[in-house]
């Protein structure tokens, strides 16, 4: 099948990039979905922050008006003939991108990026199925493939310093089958920060909930886990000062008081103490009532002033992959930093702290 299944000719003047967070299918072949949700996409936010940074920086040119648009198929339906009828070229542009797919998600995406492909739509997708497959198998995987033939462009790695290319080169209808940045890791020191979007969270149990990735990457080697193989093992992190004025921008905007942060691993950002002081600060100082969960690893309770300092920056819940309490399968899975012996006190020390902590096996 050819890679463009409509006209395309000239430069558009309006471009809407359509990002859409797929569902997954239950049992019975049904799209799973909420009246209302628990917790919100990053990758949504992350996404839409980077495409308002293509647009305010005429990245596509200063004559290209951008819009983005955000769907969450967990909440939401997909208007996908809405969505394809705002495609008119030559003057307006419409691209689909499927964001953050996991394995469980990749049946639905495939659906969605079929339909939108019928209907002559430029379809992206990429997420931690494609990325990781990719990067743990020797070629193109059969359901990648599948999609590669119907002119479905896949991204393998995270897109920070190459969004604004990607989307150029939709524009200009010259789409690449496959772009490989899994070896170019991003510094994301300067980037923009996860964009809030209002609308969206009133979709979730929790409308003043907002999460943000402080870092991304872990340094251990974890046999099962994908974020190693997709994000790498040096820790890349965000700007403190960004973070801050962020979090500090959308309370006053949006009373958003509660954050997931998103980052497998947050004792590891090398930033940890600098975040904690500034979260600190606008609590005790500015009144700004931050609280916030996040993910760590047994031995972060060990790091000198951690979890106090965690306890007063607004930390109310830990995520702490245990993964099993015996010490042979801990070993087999390469998990060497896990101590069996110590979980009692890892536990009391974040009770301490009056934080609840989440404990994850693998099963």
């Amino acid at each position: 099948m050819k890679r463009n299944l409509s006209i395309l000719k000239g430069k558009p003047k309006r471009v809407r990039v359509v990002l859409i967070k797929p569902s997954k299918y239950d049992d019975e072949g049904y799209v799973i979905r909420h009246f209302r949700g628990i917790l919100p996409s990053n990758t949504l936010a992350c996404l839409s922050s980077l495409t308002q940074d293509v647009a305010e920086r005429n990245l596509l040119g200063s004559d290209v008006k951008l819009e983005v648009v955000i769907y969450d198929d967990t909440v939401q339906s997909i208007p996908v003939r809405r969505i394809i009828r705002s495609n008119r070229p030559p003057e307006r542009r419409t691209i689909v991108a499927l964001v953050g797919v996991q394995s469980n998600q990749f049946p639905r995406a495939a659906d969605l990026a079929r339909q939108f492909r019928q209907g002559g739509i430029q379809v992206l997708i990429g997420g931690f199925h494609v990325s990781g497959a990719l990067a743990l198998s020797q070629g193109i995987t059969p359901e990648i493939q599948e999609l590669m033939d119907l002119g479905v462009s896949i991204v393998k790695g995270e897109v920070e310093d190459t969004w604004g290319d990607i989307l150029r080169d939709a524009v200009e209808d010259r789409l690449k089958p496959l772009y490989d940045f899994l070896d170019r890791k991003p510094d994301l020191h300067s980037h923009p920060i996860p964009m809030i979007h209002r609308k969206y969270l009133k979709r979730f149990l929790i409308s003043r909930f907002g999460t943000i990735d402080c870092s991304r990457g872990c340094p251990f080697n974890c046999s099962f886990c994908s974020i190693i193989n997709v994000q790498g093992r040096k820790m890349r992190v965000r700007s403190p000062e960004l973070l801050i004025q962020n979090i500090r921008e959308n309370y006053r905007r949006h009373k958003v008081f509660y954050y997931f942060f998103t980052d497998d691993n947050f004792a590891r950002n090398p930033c940890w103490r600098e975040i904690f002081q500034m979260l600190i600060k606008l609590r005790e100082q500015e009144g700004i009532p931050i609280e916030f969960m996040m993910q760590v690893d047994t031995q972060a309770h060990k790091t000198p002033d951690f979890v106090d300092l965690a306890g007063r920056a607004g930390c109310t819940q830990v995520f702490i992959g245990m993964e099993s309490i015996n010490p042979e399968n801990l070993k087999a899975a390469g998990k060497a930093q896990n101590k069996v012996q110590d979980y009692k006190d890892m536990v009391n020390a974040w009770h301490e702290a009056k934080i609840v902590t989440h404990a994850a096996y693998i099963v």
